[in-house]
């Protein structure tokens, strides 16, 4: 018979007749066991296939572990798909003593999520800390102060290098922005002029236009029109984008608002329609890739990353042992729309 290799040490305990106790000293070779019921325990782990993994012989210190993960609610779409990782992950690890807690800060409030942040390392009730910070230079000091009282901090999805951080979940910026440069300059065939469109450049918004930058420079035959900037308000009127779609040939869409770009495209209708790249994946994304407005979107693996920060973060709780690796960098994958519909 095989067993589900998720079988709890609490669950074990009990189908093989013995305490939480004695089979921790046996899967973790303690001693003090009688050979008798050494054998029996042995025997039934080789009758059930258990293979003991980390995560169980962890649960055998009977420690309680809390964590906070905190991110902001916008954008919603993307969000959400984080968020159903970290639940993948508190499924898996709620068993062997992990507690999360789960809290978004409002919209892009950057003082609001000091205050949040401030709250949980004043509270004195956390182990850990995840936290995609609003602004990662802003955060930094305040990521700092919490490592200082003893809480182990990571980011995700939106790094701080420059805090004292213990390692960083999610994609590489720089090279997303490249990827998206490169598509996007082989899609335009013999036209020249490639357009950006931008919301406020914090750290994760430079790294995409520096990637972006780079790989535009080096076709000689392109030239970068603008970058258009916007505020987050400015997204809401088409006639911010009137002038600049027909300007360009191509265009990346560096913020999280590629629906809402395609939107204004399709209502505009420019006589040259441009090329249209950006980031992440919708229903509405969807429907307009399907249209023919959209031309490919980048990914960024959402699911993965609330699903590695949070185990991540386990590991390292349970361990002590430092983390391999300062930054775990997930996929990136460019979508079109043959393969759009297996990103939904």
């Amino acid at each position: 018979m095989e067993q589900e290799r998720r079988l709890t040490i609490k669950e074990l305990a009990k189908q093989i007749g013995v305490s939480v106790a004695t089979l921790d000293r046996v899967l973790n070779n303690r001693g003090n066991v009688k050979h008798q019921t050494y054998e029996k325990v042995m025997e039934k782990i080789k009758e059930l296939n258990y293979m003991p993994n980390k995560s169980a012989s962890f649960l055998s210190r009977m420690n309680d572990y809390s964590m906070a993960i905190v991110f902001p609610e916008l954008p919603e779409y993307f969000w959400k798909q984080v968020e159903k990782g970290v639940q993948i992950a508190i499924d898996e690890f709620r068993d062997y003593g992990l507690n999360v807690n789960i809290i978004r800060s409002e919209k892009y409030d950057l003082d609001l999520q000091k205050k949040i942040v401030q709250q949980l390392i004043d509270s004195g009730k956390y182990d850990a800390i995840a936290l995609s910070p609003n602004d990662p230079q802003e955060m930094a000091d305040l990521i700092d102060r919490g490592v200082d009282q003893g809480i182990t901090f990571c980011t995700f999805n939106s790094d701080s290098p420059l805090s004292k951080r213990l390692f960083y979940v999610g994609c590489d910026y720089r090279i997303a922005g490249r990827l998206a440069a490169d598509a996007l300059c082989k899609f335009l065939g013999g036209k020249t002029r490639v357009g950006l469109v931008m919301s406020y450049t914090n750290f994760q918004m430079q790294q995409k236009v520096t990637g972006f930058r780079e790989v535009v420079a080096e076709y000689d035959h392109i030239e970068m029109i603008g970058p258009l900037k916007l505020s987050q308000e400015d997204y809401e009127f088409p006639e911010a984008f009137a002038d600049y779609f027909r300007q360009v040939d191509g265009i990346y869409v560096s913020s999280a608002r590629l629906d809402v770009v395609a939107k204004h495209l399709e209502e505009l209708k420019p006589e040259n329609r441009p090329v249209l790249i950006g980031h992440d994946m919708t229903e509405e994304t969807y429907q307009y890739m399907k249209k023919g407005i959209v031309t490919a979107t980048i990914c960024q693996d959402p699911v993965n990353q609330g699903y590695l920060t949070v185990k991540s973060m386990f590991d390292h709780l349970v361990t002590g042992d430092k983390v391999g690796l300062k930054e775990n960098i997930t996929k990136l994958e460019l979508v079109t729309k043959e393969n759009a519909r297996y990103y939904i």
